[in-house]
């Protein structure tokens, strides 16, 4: 009885060593992925800080850049308004030169009348002068007559008193035409001499504001020397700063993106860890399929990608209207809607060839490689489950639907590729 006894012990033991083994093989893979995991996560997160760091960076730099433009767009401003002002005057000036050159003009064509009636009035002082100078003249040819000679040659006294009156009036009329013309003569000289005044000053007027003209138009073209330089000065630092802006931008997409692999890694460390507590319960059957679904697998060997039975093709390989931009263009994939975070699997074996996080296009993406001269896409995904270089076997969950990127819903983008490149009709592959 005692030798049964001891048997039975030594089965015992012998079973509990296969367990323990048994528990230590499986605990060894989780344990061993748990660590690479959070290997992963520390440099994850150390590009994190590099990233950021880098980002912060760029953002200084554009801050003192805008600075530097903003500065030389305040210089450029206030040299506009001096160019303003400075041309306002020169339009002010030109103005007064028309201005008087029109007056010279017009005095010029007064003192020529001036002039011309001056001619006509001494003209009219001579022939007056020569008339009264040949009556004198005639009057002494003929001797000089007594009161008594005239008084007889007249016959009266009434005669005699006509006579003298009217010779009288003679003289005294030509004395009178001569005075007067003398008297316009000297207002003509006069004016003559007030508009040819009035027209030196005009002429030394317009020649200084025709060099006050010269000079503001050196000026003018002194500020607009500057204000091509600051302007191409602006140019140059807005360009920087678009430039800039692109890489912050780019930075901004790295830092998310890392993020997104860091909360990914979280959620893959968090999946070992229940692993873990589900093997030491005891609970390997909830593990035993766990990171795999089971799907339909066409005549070709390949897997259905959304093994959910909810999935359908909302859009077939080949031309179409583009949903977002309306326009035909050819679609090098389909398109498998399906709920969100539907689990997509690998439809064969494969390494995952690069993982992607963007906000344009595919979204979030990966690539995978099948070794038999295939690869596939999986387009706008809500999150990834392996990462760059990872193997994968038909059936293992790669990822989630999402509809990130270029995307109007939850749906799966699917593309099948040859080792050219070339886009393939994945309906030829896979089959739901």
């Amino acid at each position: 009885m005692k030798k049964t006894i001891d048997v039975t012990r030594i089965f015992a033991l012998i079973f509990a060593f296969v367990m323990a083994f048994s528990s230590v093989c499986t605990y060894a893979p989780i344990k061993a992925e748990a660590a690479t995991l959070s290997q992963q996560k520390a440099n994850i997160e150390n590009k994190i800080k590099q990233s950021e760091a880098e980002l912060a960076k760029l953002k200084k730099e554009k801050a003192s850049e805008a600075a530097i433009a903003q500065k030389l767009e305040s210089q450029l401003a206030d040299l506009t308004s001096k160019v303003s002002v400075i041309q306002d005057e020169k339009d002010g000036i030109d103005a007064q030169v028309t201005t008087l050159t029109n007056d010279i003009s017009s005095l010029t064509t007064q003192i020529a009348q001036t002039e011309d009636e001056l001619v006509e009035m001494n003209d009219n002082i001579d022939e007056t002068v020569e008339l009264f100078c040949q009556r004198m003249r005639a009057n002494y040819m003929s001797g000089s007559s007594s009161f008594f000679e005239i008084f007889l040659q007249t016959g009266d006294i009434s005669s005699l008193l006509n006579r003298l009156e009217m010779f009288k009036r003679v003289t005294d009329n030509d004395q009178k035409l001569v005075t007067q013309l003398e008297g316009e003569i000297e207002k003509a000289e006069e004016l003559k001499t007030q508009l040819t005044e009035k027209k030196e000053s005009s002429e030394i007027k317009k020649t200084e504001l025709t060099a006050k003209k010269v000079e503001l138009d050196a000026s003018i073209a002194e500020y607009d020397d500057i204000l091509v330089e600051i302007e191409g000065k602006v140019a140059e630092h807005r360009t920087i700063i678009a430039k800039m802006n692109g890489k912050i931008a780019e930075a901004e997409d790295e830092v998310a993106a890392y993020k997104d692999d860091q909360a990914a890694i979280e959620a893959a460390i968090k999946k070992a860890q229940q692993q873990q507590q589900q093997q030491s319960s005891g609970n390997q059957g909830s593990s035993g399929n766990h990171g795999s679904a089971s799907g339909t697998i066409s005549s070709s060997g390949w897997m259905w990608p959304v093994p959910t039975s909810s999935s359908y093709i909302s859009s077939v390989y080949g031309w179409r209207r583009d949903p977002i931009s309306g326009q035909s263009k050819f679609h090098y994939g389909i398109d498998i809607a399906a709920p969100k975070d539907s689990k997509i699997v690998a439809p064969k074996d494969g390494t995952v060839v690069y993982t992607k996080y963007s906000n344009s296009g595919y979204g979030i993406h990966m690539l995978v490689n099948h070794n038999n001269g295939y690869y596939t896409l999986y387009g706008h995904c809500n999150s990834l489950a392996v990462s760059s270089g990872q193997s994968v076997k038909q059936g293992q969950v790669i990822a989630y639907v999402g509809t990130t990127g270029y995307s109007t819903g939850y749906h799966l983008h699917f593309e099948v590729r040859d080792g050219n490149g070339n886009k393939l009709n994945p309906s030829n592959f896979v089959r739901k």
